[in-house]
């Protein structure tokens, strides 16, 4: 099978939105404290484990054949466990994030579950791989509101209970690996370093956007953080997201999209920070600020400004 011969897919995928979507909800629904730690692990396990599942979509794209394609997703998924274990010793090590260590195994999970996710967009099953990632949406988004009660306030990460996310990311995990094996057909994997060449790029897609953002929320805003403007920016960031830059061409929509998106959070930022003071100042602007980012991020990592031609 020829991944190159397929009919080639959209630029955006409308599933990519859906865990950013349920984070979001579990904000909104008072367990920002969950979903944001539940994010972290997830960032922190993407880091360790080389954003290799991540990485998945640009390797596949240059694979000749499924026993290639297989093979690297083998090779993300091996690396899925050292990635947690590194996860794991860099929570350890900084300063007040010991509470998120036992986050990191569901982080892993997901992580694992994007493998079989992007597997299942490779071998042409698009209506498949969307189902995956929708059933982890609501299996992530069950366990956020189970592990805690609502809280409003500042966050306070002990009130949450683990468990629930450990086993609705598992369920998400096994949910892919049975899909992944009854319509992924014969598994004879080549194992291959693609993946890993990918590496340096698909960190920096995967972890630019979240560490700007948390950074600046967490400066400008201290003491009132609040983790839902982060995911709504994350749902931008994430509907631009493509495996290598856009042509001119493709990003020409995307450019307008992003510089009005920019240009109206900026607005919105400095009227809502200095001039207009009511009870959702605060996190009007933090959205505000974190639409900017994304949009900024996105143009920077798929976007393309066309060069005007010589006379």
């Amino acid at each position: 099978m020829n991944i190159m011969n397929m009919r080639g897919p959209r630029l955006m995928r409308v599933s990519d939105l859906f865990l950013p979507v349920a984070f979001l909800l579990a904000s909104l629904l008072g367990r920002g404290e969950a979903a944001f730690g539940l994010f972290v692990a997830l960032c922190a396990t993407k880091i360790g484990s080389l954003a290799t599942a991540d990485g998945l979509r640009a390797a596949f794209a240059t694979q000749p054949s499924m026993k290639y394609v297989q093979g690297s997703a083998l090779v993300a998924l091996i690396a899925q466990l050292p990635g947690a274990a590194l996860a794991l010793l860099a929570l350890w090590f900084i300063p007040d994030t010991k509470v998120l260590l036992p986050l990191v195994p569901c982080g892993m999970l997901l992580n694992i579950e994007h493998v079989f996710y992007e597997y299942l967009y490779a071998v042409g099953d698009r209506n498949s791989a969307s189902f995956s990632r929708c059933i982890t949406a609501v299996l992530a988004l069950l366990g956020l509101m189970l592990c805690m009660s609502p809280h409003r306030g500042p966050l306070t990460f002990v009130a949450v209970d683990p468990a629930w996310p450990l086993i609705t990311c598992g369920l998400s995990a096994l949910i892919g690996l049975f899909l992944s094996y009854a319509l992924g057909g014969k598994c004879h994997p080549v194992p291959n370093g693609e993946v890993l060449r990918r590496a340096p790029l698909s960190m920096l897609q995967a972890t630019l956007y979240p560490a700007l953002a948390i950074a600046a929320l967490a400066l400008l805003w201290p003491g009132r953080f609040n983790p839902a403007p982060l995911f709504v920016g994350l749902m931008l960031y994430e509907a631009c997201r493509t495996p290598f830059r856009r042509s001119p061409l493709e990003s020409r929509g995307m450019n307008l999209l992003l510089l009005a998106v920019g240009g109206m959070a900026t607005l919105c930022l400095v009227v809502f920070q200095f001039l207009v003071k009511i009870r959702q100042s605060g996190v009007i602007s933090m959205t505000c600020a974190a639409l900017l980012i994304a949009a900024l991020c996105a143009l920077a990592l798929y976007g393309s400004i066309p060069r005007r031609e010589q006379p």
